[in-house]
């Protein structure tokens, strides 16, 4: 049993020193040099390192600066959400080999197979019944000269090869310099931390945090201060905060229609009707990492005065990233339709109702993800919501489409039981054909169609109850407008659901017309965001020392940012708020996680 004290104790890990300066209006333009508060060591750090680290052996300090904290961290936690060296060594061998068969694949079936030969090749059964000597594929569907004719469609097959081709060399050398930083973090976890590669898979990554703040009293991990959880965690999250920050309070809102692939709800509407609604694929969450989010810290993790200064330079930087995009984009569409393929071919193939299934958008885990929450603990939190997520939209049945899909599935059923006592008599009987195809042929084909039928069906012994299972949701989203409430049970939040919560094979469509929808909203809609961006910067930025700047959010100052409806003792102004409690909500949720850390040291 867990003393009052020891509670108390896992609930002041989240308290913390910072500077008086709350934002960048009032601190980050004045240029006032930060102090660096040196250790008793034999030799100051080495320039642009941020502390310095050794190993301790015996009674001896090995030095060995740390040049990036934040870095470092993040090495510290992708080892271990990877499980170790060998399993890191493993996964990156086999991507490369992966990307290599993607380049190989395309390449040959792109230009070496003759489809029209292939079409019209005749083999088999066909052959024999029309007396000609069976075709030999190797002749006969392959071009023996596949660059003549060189036409505009094969110089772009040849450009994607070039391209993905030289983007695997670089993998292939990055493999080898990020090898040597993987062993420097591997000797950490042994020698420092005492962790080996088998016990990392089985022990909680609060555990493995408590051990790295211990680790700073004897290695001085950083010089300015001792680290707390929260410092880690923050710098760990540095830049996700922002993001998380820019979706809730809703900065990432753009003019774009409705029907625009992955367009969420309407956030706010303009004084002239205009309509704004949150939409992030993927690529363009890429491009908002690395041109904003990863361009806007110095290397003392402050954020730049020129960054923030001068927004026609973003602008201009990011209708530059939309026009490359642009010009990259018949060649990465090739590769997206050969990768989806591959990946998910035979996946459909085989069970034809995984593309009816559904899962979180690439928005709506954005809308969810927490302050200071790191990756694998959300991912947890996210798969544990699909199964009631799932059900929750089984609540909306279709009386209609039910009976026609029994119809459908009656018949398709019919057709395929048949071919089922054909096989069982003679599968000889499997090669003659109807209407020019065999029945192998028709076989596959009804027994994906009753697959698909049976999918669409209703559970006969479902019980109604849309507002159950959207508690249900929330317990593990978090995530409840207040427009849902008490309209869990209405057409409208079932469309606004199913908008975060979408088909598999609707999201594989999304991510391809993705490729041409972020050139589009970088060179148009963006760029008219980025004062909006640049100020939310510059109002929700703290300094913190021993860390940087960080978001206010991420450092739950109820003071400034309280909401007293959602549990804080203060309560600021509505623009200073994070949107539907967010900020009270992350704090309950790390508190949660350090009572957890607490219990399973007693």
């Amino acid at each position: 049993m867990v003393s009052g004290h020891k509670v108390v104790h896992a609930l002041r890990i989240f308290k913390w020193k910072w500077h008086a300066r709350s934002s960048l209006t009032t601190g980050l333009l004045d240029e006032i040099p930060h102090g660096i508060e040196l250790s008793d060591y034999h030799k100051a750090p080495s320039h642009g390192s941020e502390s310095p680290s050794g190993l301790l052996d015996g009674d001896t300090l090995i030095l060995e600066p740390i040049g990036d904290l934040d870095l470092f961290f993040q090495r510290i936690y992708s080892y271990y959400c990877e499980k170790g060296l060998w399993c890191i060594i493993i996964k990156w061998i086999f991507e490369l080999l992966s990307l290599a068969f993607t380049i190989c694949f395309s390449g040959f079936f792109l230009l070496y197979v003759d489809w029209n030969g292939l079409r019209n090749a005749k083999c088999g059964m066909v052959a024999v019944e029309s007396g000609i000597k069976p075709c030999d594929l190797s002749k006969e569907a392959l071009h023996e000269h596949p660059l003549t004719p060189f036409t505009l469609i094969k110089s772009i097959i040849v450009g994607y090869l070039a391209i993905f081709s030289i983007y695997w060399i670089f993998c292939f050398l990055r493999f080898f310099a990020q090898l040597k930083e993987t062993l420097k973090i591997r000797h950490f976890y042994h020698n420092s931390l005492h962790v080996t590669d088998k016990e990392i898979q089985t022990t909680p990554w609060a555990l493995i945090l408590e051990k790295v703040v211990k680790v700073q009293s004897v290695q001085q991990l950083s010089v300015v201060k001792d680290l707390s959880i929260h410092d880690v965690v923050m710098r760990l999250m540095r830049k996700e905060n922002y993001l998380i920050g820019m979706l809730n309070k809703g900065v990432l809102a753009l003019p774009i229609p409705r029907w625009i692939p992955g367009a969420g709800s309407t956030v706010s509407v303009d004084p002239d009707g205009l309509q704004r609604r949150l939409v992030l694929p993927k690529t363009l969450e890429w491009t908002l990492n690395w041109y904003i989010l990863e361009s806007m810290f110095d290397r003392n993790f402050c954020i730049r005065r020129d960054f923030v200064s001068d927004p026609k330079t973003l602008k201009k930087r990011l209708m530059i990233v939309g026009f490359a995009m642009l010009l990259l984009s018949p060649f990465l569409v090739i590769f997206m339709l050969v990768y989806l393929f591959l990946r998910h071919a035979e996946q459909f193939y085989n069970h034809p109702s995984t593309a009816s299934s559904r899962r979180w958008s690439n928005l709506s885990k954005w809308m969810f993800r927490e302050f200071n929450e790191v990756d694998h603990l959300f991912k947890h939190r996210m798969n544990t919501s699909i199964v009631h997520a799932s059900d929750y939209i089984k609540q909306f049945p279709s009386p209609i489409l039910t009976i026609v899909a029994k119809f459908i599935s009656f018949v398709s059923g019919g057709f395929a039981a048949v071919l089922i006592i054909i096989a069982f008599l003679e599968e000889s009987l499997l090669e003659g054909h109807i209407f020019g195809r065999n029945l192998l042929w028709y076989a596959a084909v009804f027994g994906t169609i009753t697959a698909i039928s049976r999918a669409a069906m209703i559970d006969e012994l479902l019980v109604l109850d849309p507002q159950g299972e959207m508690l249900l949701v929330v317990q593990h989203t978090h995530y409840m407008p207040k427009r849902w409430r008490g309209k869990e049970n209405t057409e409208t939040v079932r469309l606004e659901f199913e908008t975060l919560f979408q088909y598999t094979g609707m999201m594989l469509l999304e991510d391809m017309a993705s490729i041409f929808l972020t050139p589009y909203l970088l060179l148009f809609v963006v760029p008219k965001r980025v004062d909006d961006i640049l100020q939310f910067i510059m109002d929700f930025t703290v300094d913190v020392e021993g860390v940087g700047h960080v978001c206010s959010f991420s450092l739950f100052d109820f003071e400034n940012h309280g909401n007293r409806k959602y549990g804080s003792p203060f309560n600021s102004s509505r623009n200073q708020r994070s949107s539907q409690g967010k900020m009270e909500k992350s704090f309950l949720r790390c508190s949660r996680e350090a009572i957890y850390c607490i219990t399973q040291n007693v």
